[in-house]
C-alpha cells in the first residue's frame, strides 16, 4: 500500500529530519522508498511506497519510537493512496 503521512511538528524540521534520518535503515524494512518534504513550520509530508502496514505499526507502536519522537512531533495523520485512471 501507499500512504501519505501529515507529521504535526512541535521541532524545527531539521532537528525532526536528523530523527527521521537515522531511523532509515529500520523503515527500509517495511517501505520501498520515501520522499519528505515540509509544507510550512509546523507540518511534514511523506510519501512511503509500498508500504507493509503491520510493520510500520510493531515499528511506530513502540514505547521508544514514542518517547523518541516525542520532542519533535505531536501527531500523525496517515492517508492511504490507490492508483487511478487519468480523467476522460
Amino acid at each position: 500500500m501507499d500512504l501519505v503521512a501529515v507529521v504535526d511538528l512541535i521541532s524545527s524540521f531539521e532537528d525532526w529530519k536528523v530523527i527521521f534520518d537515522e531511523d532509515a535503515e529500520e523503515r527500509a524494512k517495511f517501505a520501498e522508498s520515501w520522499l519528505v518534504g515540509q509544507t510550512d513550520e509546523e507540518k511534514v509530508i511523506i510519501l512511503a511506497r509500498n508500504v507493509d502496514l503491520p510493520a510500520m505499526a510493531a515499528f511506530m507502536g513502540t514505547p521508544e519510537f514514542a518517547e523518541r519522537a516525542r520532542p519533535y512531533q505531536s501527531g500523525v495523520t496517515l492517508y492511504g493512496l490507490s492508483e487511478m485512471a487519468p480523467p476522460a
